[in-house]
Parts: C-alpha cells; structure tokens; sequence
C-alpha cells in the first residue's frame, strides 16, 4: 500500500477550496525524477487553469525526488504525496494515480515533460466544448535534453467521426510517439479502459481502447514539450526490451524473458473486449487490422528500398572493377 506524507500545507489562492473536488486530476508518478521533476511542478503550478490537484505516487525512489516532491507539496496545498513501499513497476503506479484521482478529468503527467502555461485550460475548453469527446491533447514541439527545441512533431489523432471504427482505422495509420496519452481524459472513460497494461506499448493499446470509447480533439497549438534524452524510458534508444519491460513490471519480467511486441494481438484482443455491440468491436478490429497490416507492409518495403540503395555504391564499384579487369584480362 501507499502512504501518504505528512507534510505540513498552506493554502493558495486559485486553487480549490479545502476539501472540495478538483474539476482536473494529475496523476505524476515518478521514480528517480529528481533531474527533471522541478521542471514538472514548475510547469503545472504556473498553469491559466487552476482548478486542479496534483497526485504524485513514488515509486520508492533513491535519490532526491522524494524530497523534492515534498519541498513542492509544502508550498502548495493541491499536491498529494503517496509512496510505494518498494518499486512496484511504471504500469502500476500510473494505475494507482487514476484509483486516487478525484476529479471528473484527468492527466498524466510525465516527470520530464513541460507543459505551457495554457495546455490545461485549452484542452479542459475542448472537452467542455464536444460532449462527446473523450480526451484532448494539444500539438507538441520536442525538445532535448537542456529543453531547446528540436522539432515541431505532427501526432495526427484528431479523431472527431462519429463512427468508431473511422477513429480507429485513423488512429492505426497515424499512432507513433503516442503523445496523445497526455492528454487530458474524462476519468470515467479511462477507468473502464484497461488503462496502462503491465507489458511495453501499453501506450498504444490504451489509445486504440479509447478511440474506439470516443472522440479525440486535438488543440491546434504546440503546448505539450515532449523530452527526448537518453534516460527516458524508450526513447534513448539505448535500452533492451528487457528493460523496458522491467520498467512496467519489475516482477514479470524477472520472471520470463519478455516476448518480441504484438501490437497486432493486443489491440485487436482489447478491442473485442470493448463495452460494445458487437457489430462495433468487429469493425473496429477490423479496420485496425486492415490499416495496420498496410502500414506494416509499407514499412517493410521501405526497409527493403533503402537496404537496396544502401548496397547500391558498393555494388556499382564493384561493377566497374569488375569491368576493369576484364578489360585489363582482354588486352
């Protein structure tokens, strides 16, 4: 179980009154933040939109982030610490934020992520706007390590048909970094979805889940700055999928060697699970199985092509010694 710290609060304007319900929930779990998580909490605290309140679930931590957190949580009375015994793994203790979530939307929020000053406020208005989505995330920008920018990214899960099947054939052609899963998310909907799987890509499954629950609404401006370093948790590239899967769950993977990932199997096997009539589920699945195969066949094709023209300077120069010596041999 988590405890929850002791550490003295003072109250802040803006915020919720004491003891009353946040409109908004963060859930930020962290496990050895402290380079970054400063970052984090400066980013949230100086939010347009303040009707809010920050969940933080350490996952046992052996550096400063403990203590930094609750150098945060004494400033400002909307942060909850909670602490986990031991390391419990990534795919439970994102979980454990949405179970102690008390508001009617919710957020993740990523320890090495930084958020401008309106991503809240912007994304709340879309869903108050469209009844009928489910989650809103705004454009990102990536950034490096030292947070300068490093290229706009196009995400492309503006998912607004009516029809789910349409969300999820889109969703499947254009899913890649995932930046949509922080995103802010109507509470209900995310907990009826499977949430985060203890297993790599989880991500991806996740989203695929909720396209098919509801509509996406992207805000048309670059407010989420994704961080890409070497210690984040795939995007450094230098880490095996054994350690990645030792990130979601520390116990399974110690206990088996992590399976090559099947995106195929998993999101297709989630969505014939959906709360649906089943005519939904299976033009869902098969509109993900459809583009996904395409988009697999088209990158296994690329790889050839460029694993061809790759070969090709190698293979003209030996081309043309091979025409030199025969000249050589024929005079």
């Amino acid at each position: 179980m988590a405890t929850m710290s002791a550490t003295a609060m003072h109250p802040l304007t803006g915020g919720p009154p004491g003891g009353a319900v946040p409109r908004l929930s963060l859930g930020m779990p962290l496990y050895n933040a402290e380079r970054y998580v400063a970052q984090a909490f400066d980013g949230l605290l100086a939010q347009d939109f303040a009707d809010f309140e920050i969940i933080v679930s350490d996952n046992a931590s052996t550096d400063r982030t403990w203590e930094i957190c609750e150098e945060y949580a004494r400033r400002d009375p909307r942060i909850r610490l909670y602490r986990n015994p031991e390391n419990l793994g990534a795919a439970y203790n994102y979980n454990r934020t949405v179970d102690l979530a008390r508001g009617p939307l919710f957020r993740w929020v990523a320890y090495d992520d930084v958020c401008a000053p309106t991503l809240l406020r912007r994304c709340v208005e879309a869903l108050d706007a469209d009844p009928e989505a489910i989650l809103a995330y705004p454009q990102t920008m990536l950034i490096d390590d030292d947070g300068a920018p490093i290229r706009p990214y196009r995400d492309g899960l503006d998912l607004r048909s009516p029809r789910a099947y349409r969300r999820v054939a889109q969703y499947a052609r254009n899913w890649s970094l995932c930046n949509a899963v922080f995103g802010v998310v109507r509470t209900e909907a995310l907990r009826a979805s499977g949430r985060i799987r203890p297993y790599p890509s989880s991500d991806v499954v996740l989203l695929a889940e909720l396209a098919a629950l509801g509509r996406f609404h992207e805000v048309p401006e670059r407010l989420f700055l994704r961080r890409i370093h070497q210690a984040s948790s795939r995007q450094g590239g230098t880490k095996s999928l054994a350690a990645v899967a030792s990130w979601f769950d520390p116990k399974r993977a110690a206990q088996a060697k992590p399976r090559r990932i099947q995106v195929m199997r998993r999101v297709t096997g989630t969505l014939a699970g959906l709360p649906a009539p089943l005519s939904q589920r299976l033009s869902c699945i098969a509109a993900f199985a459809a583009v996904w195969g395409l988009r697999k066949a088209h990158m296994k094709a690329s790889r050839v092509k460029h694993a061809v023209l790759d070969r090709a300077p190698a293979l003209s120069g030996s081309t043309r010694r091979a025409g030199v010596d025969a000249s050589r041999e024929d005079g």
